[in-house]
């Protein structure tokens, strides 16, 4: 559907997910997720699609998250994400989803490839719809 471009990296807004692609050696957390709801709320507002959508994080580059973040960000999760789903197919990355999935507080995958991420996506999405 469109194209987000930040300083920190790309954010892909689609009809049941959005698909955010970060920089090499960015570290992502409140802030940057502040600026993508902003901006994909203020799309998806225009254009009449708001609904809950699923945060595909596609860990193309090598870049850090704080996973504690999610306690600051729950609410607005809450309201907006029926899921987040990590696509890293590396040791380290995997490692790494463990600890986030602990702090998310909605509906969480650790997935390799992007097209699983987008079939569990589907999932989650019919899921909502019963």
């Amino acid at each position: 559907m469109k194209k987000l471009e930040f300083d920190f990296g790309n954010i892909f807004l689609l009809e049941d997910s959005f698909v955010s692609e970060l920089n090499k050696g960015v570290v992502g957390g409140a802030e940057e997720v502040y600026q993508v709801l902003e901006k994909a709320l203020e799309y998806y507002e225009e254009h009449d699609v708001v609904k809950k959508r699923v945060w595909i994080a596609n860990r193309t580059e090598k870049y850090s998250v704080k996973p504690v973040e999610w306690i600051r960000l729950r609410h607005l999760a809450l309201k907006y994400l029926c899921g987040y789903c990590v696509v890293d197919d590396s040791k380290s990355g995997l490692r790494t989803a463990l600890l986030e999935s602990r702090f998310v507080p909605i509906n969480f995958k650790s997935v390799n490839t992007l097209e699983e991420a987008v079939k569990w996506t589907a999932m989650t999405q019919a899921k909502l719809m019963l």
